[in-house]
């Protein structure tokens, strides 16, 4: 580009310099000098050179054709002028407008000057009038001094030295840069440092900021050295009473060796002002990382203490290890954990950090013959919360298609996993133990009653492919453990009278399950796939064994009948002739139709008593004679282009793809309640519809059908609607006028076509969009360190909205909880003994993010039911570049439900050339705010102008 000195071709300057530098080639008789041993070789080249023998005197003078050169061991001296050397004195002593001294064994720029040049060949020292160099630090530094010493290198030293009086220093390649620094000293201690001392940043030619130094570190790779401390302005002089100064980054780099190194750093939030909520604190934190390739193995291992100005601390841990021990064989481990969950919480200003759960993770990978084997575990801690979640062990072996024969292949598969919820924290009957406490004169007091829930699944397929039929054998367990007091109705099985409530001091249900399936070939495939098939299907809802507290721990079981099931699913299109930019259209109807046939069975009375069910008011046992009903359909578009010559050339594009749940509907059990629409079988219904005119666009509605269960005829058809998932985004590159552009014939660039396959998933949680920061958040390390305030970078504009609506159909009758969460925080401030946990507590609801997921059921009629209030949320991303050089970014949430806002990322950014300048605002969802405004050098960005803002919000708002 034009003027464009940063990135214009150096190629011609490069030759030119090497000419300036290339003295001729010796003739026969200078070559037999040079060769002789003993003594110093020096050259010297010019367009006219004279010896004043008295003095010892050469005089070395140039022309405008010719430069004047004179090179002793490795340095060398050109300039345009002349060059004096006094042979008694070692002196060397050259004038001229452009003088350059260079030096090929260092790794350094050349040294450029004007005026005069004293160079001391014994001291290999030269002082030079008006220097330029340049400092190589990944960036390029460029330094002006008024006066200069360089020292060449020699045995004790590989790069040189220098010093320098006055000058300026930038980075900025133009002619007249935009910025620079103007310093009185300026060294530069061979090839390691370079110092400036004091330094005045200039924009243009206006002073901004005064620096007692500038240090850069110019040794290339690793290296031991300081770390750059963070901090602002306000941080050295406070702005206002109120501000809290924050330290960070105060530590030391250690290069242990080319495989490891070490980081030690603090960080410091002031305590003057502090309240209860933001007392100030102390972090130090460590960090480990390795690396040999040669043992494939790589890591880090890091860990932060910190500590409260009340007393309270927090340990955090964090250790991510990858290694490959063979090709198959492989272990990857993500581990995070944190003492206080409550400390990590409250002191984070990044809403990424506050959202997000600390997760650890193991897998290890190996394959054994056939068979591959994966073995892992997880553990999930939330922030502000003591309830633990983790699944360990899960195991996988899968083989693969194991052919025994030509005529049998077997494709075995097993799994097993087991999850623990330790310190369950929701709320719910016997949430207290009440007992007299002797400490406070025998009276009545109360703890909160420790739960905790296990649970472990095994599940084992073996299908084999006999004589081209499949025949599929699935085998299943499952055992929960309620380690809490449960609350049970019962009934009588048989009458369904209420036999009263009963409470048991824990709760568990197992359940054993086989189910054989022998599928026969497809019929007429290519036109309506129909697949027929024979399985041994349970006589009612519910495992084949179970096991419960209502079974006494017995093991009871029901009974299996033969079900004969046919199914087909054809694709039925017509094609219908286009208009406008369509050549046709076809619209495509898959159904998915399916019939099923079974023989009436018995079901014992201790098997429905095991799983609290009765056998009035419900369907057990009778024949079925099922239908099903599934539909997709596609409404597609050929575009019409200038450039086809025929029609088959023209690219297709999906208008309508709307897709509905499948139905059953069996025939006997609508006959039994006498009832049309009892013979409806299916819960719950769900449709969802996408188009290509709109990229990225989803939306899909769930609904509960029956107020009751399916399997009692006292349920009633009253449809609810449950859930309701949207989803739309458009950017520069992806949007519907893209689309129209395409359809009206115009030409559109390829990378602002839409992209089908980027377009997300229906009914995504709001909290989808920080999916990769959560969960790419450790609590200790450079990692945690380094995002405190995430910008994030923009192309173009874009926008993105998520909305998502959840309500639970109320429930009639039985134990029902509603998890009020309000109750919860009551609950937290009454054991804590603390109103402040109370208080953080309903911030958290306030801003939308206090959990109400609910815990796992026990899974037998009349147990205690939980149920989550109502949620509705709108999530949206919006980035766009407001000039050429100013972009924008916010992200935020709003809570429909409370009316407020639950969390803001607002950030602006401005390219300065060699300057970048953000301005952050973020409010995390436990409360915090944070601003930052910083001016970073590109070059450098640890070199920079800040303010950094961070405030705890209390219970009355800001401290």
């Amino acid at each position: 580009q034009p003027g464009d000195t940063l990135h214009a071709d150096t190629t011609a300057a490069d030759s030119a310099r090497a000419a300036q530098l290339r003295l001729s080639e010796p003739d026969s008789v200078m070559r037999a000098l040079m060769s002789r041993s003993g003594y110093t070789i020096t050259r010297y080249e010019a367009q006219r050179v004279t010896f004043d023998a008295t003095e010892q005197l050469f005089r070395i003078l140039a022309e405008e054709t010719r430069r004047a050169i004179v090179k002793r061991d490795s340095a060398v001296v050109v300039t345009d002028s002349a060059i004096l050397y006094n042979e008694h004195t070692k002196l060397a002593v050259a004038a001229g407008k452009d003088i350059l001294l260079h030096d090929p064994t260092s790794e350094s720029s050349d040294v450029v000057g004007h005026g005069t040049l004293q160079y001391d060949l014994s001291q290999r020292s030269a002082r030079i009038s008006n220097p330029v160099f340049t400092a190589n630090t990944g960036e390029s530094w460029y330094i002006r001094a008024d006066q200069g010493k360089i020292v060449l290198p020699d045995s004790t030293r590989h790069d040189p030295s220098f010093y320098g009086l006055g000058g300026q220093i930038t980075s900025c390649s133009d002619s007249i840069p935009d910025y620079h620094f103007e310093f009185r000293e300026v060294k530069r201690s061979g090839g390691n440092t370079l110092v400036a001392r004091p330094a005045v940043l200039y924009i243009k030619d206006i002073p901004v900021a005064w620096l007692p130094f500038l240090f850069q570190d110019t040794r290339p790779g690793r290296h031991s050295g300081i770390l750059p401390p963070r901090f602002g302005l306000s941080d050295i002089v406070r702005n206002s009473p109120s501000y809290r100064r924050n330290v960070d980054n105060l530590g030391y780099y250690w290069v242990i060796s080319d495989y490891m190194d070490a980081t030690a750093w603090l960080d410091w939030r002031s305590s003057a002002g502090g309240n209860p909520l933001d007392p100030g604190w102390t972090r130090f934190t460590g960090q480990w990382q390795y690396n040999w390739l040669d043992r494939f193995l790589s890591g880090s291992i890091a860990s932060s203490y910190q500590r409260l100005r009340d007393g309270r601390s927090n340990l955090a841990l964090t250790w991510n290890h990858q290694q490959s021990f063979t090709r198959d064989r492989r272990l990857s481990l993500s581990m995070n954990y944190v003492t206080s969950t409550q400390i990590q919480r409250q002191t984070t200003t990044n809403p990424y950090t506050a959202l997000a759960t600390i997760r650890s993770n193991a897998s290890f990978s190996d394959k054994i013959g056939p068979a591959s084997i994966q073995l892992g575990g997880s553990r999930t801690q939330y922030p502000g919360r003591d309830q633990v979640e983790q699944t360990f062990p899960t195991l996988t072996v899968n083989t693969g298609t194991l052919n025994l024969t030509p005529w049998l292949a077997w494709t075995p598969s097993f799994s097993f996993n087991g999850t623990q919820t330790l310190h369950q924290d929701t709320p719910g009957p016997f949430a207290y133990q009440y007992f007299h406490n002797p400490a406070k004169g025998n009276a009545l007091d109360s703890t909160l009653t420790k739960r905790n829930t296990y649970a472990t699944n095994t599940s084992f397929d073996t299908p084999i492919h006999l004589f081209g039929y499949d025949l599929r054998n699935s085998f299943r367990m499952s055992d929960q453990v309620f380690d809490y007091p449960q609350s049970i109705q019962l009934k009588d099985v048989r009458t369904g009278a209420s036999l009263g409530t009963r409470v048991y001091p824990k709760g568990y249900t197992t359940q054993v399950d086989w189910t054989p399936d022998f599928q026969l070939p497809s019929v007429a495939r290519n036109l309506f796939n129909i697949t027929p098939s024979v399985s041994l299907q349970n006589a009612t809802s519910g495992a084949f064994w179970v096991r419960t507290n209502l079974s006494n721990g017995q093991f009871v079981h029901q009974s299996k009948r033969p079900t004969f099931s046919l199914s087909a699913s054809p694709t039925i299109f017509g094609l219908i002739p286009g208009f406008g930019p369509f050549t046709r259209f076809r619209h495509s109807i898959q159904p998915t139709i399916g019939y099923s046939y079974a023989p009436r069975a018995n079901v014992s009375d201790d098997f429905l008593q095991a799983l609290g069910r009765t056998r009035a008011n419900e369907f057990v046992g009778l024949q079925s004679n099922t239908l099903n009903f599934g539909l997709t359909q596609n409404l597609e578009a050929k575009i019409r282009s200038p450039r086809d010559t025929a029609p088959e050339q023209a690219t297709p594009i999906k208008l309508l793809t709307l897709t509905f749940s499948s139905l059953q509907y069996d025939i006997d059990r609508a006959r039994a309640a006498h009832s049309a629409i009892r013979g409806l079988t299916t819960d719950n219904f769900s449709y969802s519809l996408r188009s290509e005119l709109l990229p990225s666009f989803n939306f899909q509605v769930d609904y509960s059908l029956f107020q009751g269960s399916t399997l009692s005829d006292t349920a009633k058809f009253s449809p609810y609607r449950t859930r309701i998932g949207a989803g739309f985004s458009i950017s520069r590159d992806q949007n519907p006028f893209a689309v129209f552009t395409r359809l009206f014939g115009r030409a559109v660039p390829a990378d602002q076509l839409p992209n089908p396959s980027a377009q997300g998933q229906p009914g995504q949680p709001v909290d989808e969009a920080y999916a990769r920061q959560i969960a790419s958040q450790p609590v200790a390390g450079v990692g945690a360190n380094n995002s405190r305030f995430i910008v994030p970078q923009t192309r173009g504009w874009s926008a993105s909205l998520n909305f998502s609506s959840a309500r639970t159909r109320p429930v009639v009758g039985g134990n029902v909880v509603v998890l009020d969460p309000r109750e919860r925080c009551e609950q937290l401030g009454q054991t804590s003994g603390n109103p402040l946990v109370r208080d953080v507590c309903l911030q958290q609801l306030q801003n939308g993010t206090q959990s109400t997921a609910e815990p796992p059921q026990l899974g037998i009629v009349g147990a205690t039911q939980f149920v989550s209030p109502p949620t509705t949320n709108l999530g949206g991303q919006f980035a766009f570049d407001i000039t050429q050089n100013w972009a924008a970014s916010w992200n935020t949430s709003y809570d429909f439900v409370r009316h407020e806002f639950a969390e803001h990322i607002v950030s602006l950014q401005r390219d300065l050339h060699d300057w970048r300048a953000v301005f952050s605002f973020t409010q995390s969802p436990n409360g915090n705010f944070a601003f930052s405004f910083f001016v970073a050098l590109k070059a450098e960005p640890d070199l920079k102008l800040d303010y950094n803002r961070a405030t705890i919000r209390s219970q009355n708002g800001f401290p």
